[in-house]
């Protein structure tokens, strides 16, 4: 189980690092930086509704939980190999939806960061201007932030799904 935890941040790491040097490539060439979009005020309000969103998807899906859980123990067509299965599935979803959040959670924090420090003169004289971090930093957690979003939604879609077939399953065998 540890191993497999520390699989999934060693990928998420990657992905974050890619889409991080793809960032940078595109704010040095292009004039992307500039679009309003990326004005911190803009970013901080981007991810306090995706927060709130991905907050409330959570929710909504918590309470399908108990709903699932009841309709797979009672489930007469499946092994308990295989309910066993679903609920250690169903457990992932949401486990995966919370790597999320706190993905979004995070990405407020380092805006904020970013937006301080851009604003500090640079006590040490060094010259990391032409590096365009913020910019970059912004641009990224803009890209992985709504891709977090989109894995939350496709999260909660499969649960859905998985509960309608239960329900299709429960009143077939009616």
């Amino acid at each position: 189980m540890k191993t497999k935890t520390n699989k999934r941040i060693l990928l998420t790491l990657l992905i974050v690092s890619a889409i991080g040097f793809v960032s940078n490539y595109i704010v040095m060439t292009t004039p992307i930086s500039s679009f309003s979009i990326f004005d911190t005020s803009n970013l901080f309000t981007y991810f306090g509704v995706l927060i709130g969103f991905a907050l409330t998807i959570y929710t909504f899906g918590l309470s399908m939980v108990s709903d699932i859980k009841s309709k797979i123990d009672t489930h007469k067509k499946l092994s308990e190999e295989q309910k066993k299965a679903m609920y250690v599935n169903l457990v992932s979803g949401f486990s995966e939806i919370k790597g999320d959040i706190w993905l979004i959670f995070y990405s407020i924090l380092i805006v904020i960061g970013f937006a301080i420090a851009k604003e500090i003169p640079n006590p040490f004289g060094w010259q990391v201007e032409q590096l365009k971090l913020p910019d970059t930093a912004n641009l990224t957690l803009f890209i992985t932030t709504t891709i977090a979003m989109w894995d939350i939604m496709q999260t909660l879609f499969n649960l859905s799904e998985i509960n309608l077939e239960l329900n299709k399953d429960e009143k077939a065998s009616l």
